[in-house]
């Protein structure tokens, strides 16, 4: 009835080889430059490996528990923590950030940052190479819950099979620290490649030879722009590199419906199927989330592609056949 499993790993990545050798590559773009009241500055930004880079070491644990109990037939649930603790942590800052830290006086980022006309054009150049300076920790819990039972359990005047499966993970940490500044907790946000706080899936289908329907809901949790925003709309500190003050602070979650029609069929005494799938089945729209301070560019939808649908409801016919 009860199973519990334990997990500790030593994890190692090494430097891929563009983190290693990239000769260097070199665009033309605009940062709000703090040294000149935020005024939009053109800049050249140059990336260059780094042959010094170490491999990155992780720690993880992880603890389980498993429940099929026999009183209920069919039924398994599990729940899992993990805790993963990462070590010189290959990173490299954005130009903007770079050019914040320097301004606040961290002087390992003023390294990066040169000042004076260059070949690209600009009086502004500033370095983004990857080093071994950031330490990464998560943790979550993993739930996971299935029931399967033959109809006729019910009643015998019923035919098929009937499973329902639910999963779900709750984000409880999900930071990096540079040691140069305030770690980045990044759990809840709603925005980038961050996790939101929680991220779900559940299923239920119906199998009765030669056909099965599934019907399948997923969603996330509203969260955030940044945990490290403040937001206010009066008597506001003052904004900051690090906390920066914002009106608005919330993105919507999302949850969408999907379903799967299967039919099963022979060719030749061979197994076939053909199927329609319908993803987003009600049209829902993606939450509205911005940018940044300048808006979106007209060419990229104003939402996280990462979290959202953005296509709407789509449709999809298929034939499968075993030869």
């Amino acid at each position: 009835d009860i199973r519990v499993r334990l997990t500790r790993s030593r994890d190692i990545r090494a430097p891929n080889l563009a983190e290693l050798f990239q000769g260097g590559s070199t665009r033309v773009n605009a940062v709000q430059d703090p040294f000149n009241n935020n005024v939009s500055t053109p800049f050249a930004g140059t990336t260059t490996g780094n042959r010094s880079l170490a491999p990155e070491k992780a720690d993880q644990w992880g603890v389980g528990v498993v429940l099929e109990p026999t009183f209920l037939p069919g039924v398994g649930l599990s729940v899992d923590y993990y805790d993963i603790r990462l070590k010189g942590g290959i990173g490299s800052v954005t130009a903007q950030v770079a050019i914040d830290r320097c301004h606040q006086g961290i002087t390992a980022y003023c390294a990066a940052v040169v000042r004076g006309p260059n070949a690209y054009g600009t009086n502004l150049q500033i370095f983004e190479s990857p080093f071994n300076f950031a330490t990464q920790k998560a943790q979550g819990i993993d739930f996971e819950m299935s029931y399967r039972t033959p109809l006729d359990r019910i009643s015998s005047k019923l035919g098929g099979d009937f499973l329902f499966r639910a999963m779900a993970t709750h984000y409880l940490k999900d930071y990096t620290d540079t040691g140069l500044g305030v770690p980045i907790e990044e759990a809840g946000q709603n925005t980038g490649s961050s996790p939101p706080n929680w991220l779900y899936r559940m299923s239920a289908t119906y199998s009765n030879d030669p056909v099965s329907f599934t019907l399948t809901g997923r969603g996330i949790s509203s969260g955030v722009y940044s945990n490290a925003y403040v937001e206010c709309t009066a008597n506001c500190p003052a904004s900051t590199p690090d906390n920066r003050t914002i009106n608005n602070n919330r993105i919507k979650g999302a949850f969408y419906v999907d379903a799967n029609l299967t039919y099963q069929f022979s060719v030749a005494g061979e197994e076939s199927q053909i199927f329609l799938n319908v993803s987003n089945l009600f049209n829902k729209d993606p939450a509205v989330v911005a940018s940044g301070p300048d808006g979106s560019s007209p060419s990229i939808p104003a939402t996280n592609q990462a979290l959202y649908d953005l296509l709407g409801r789509t449709f999809r016919v298929g034939l499968r056949v075993k030869i």
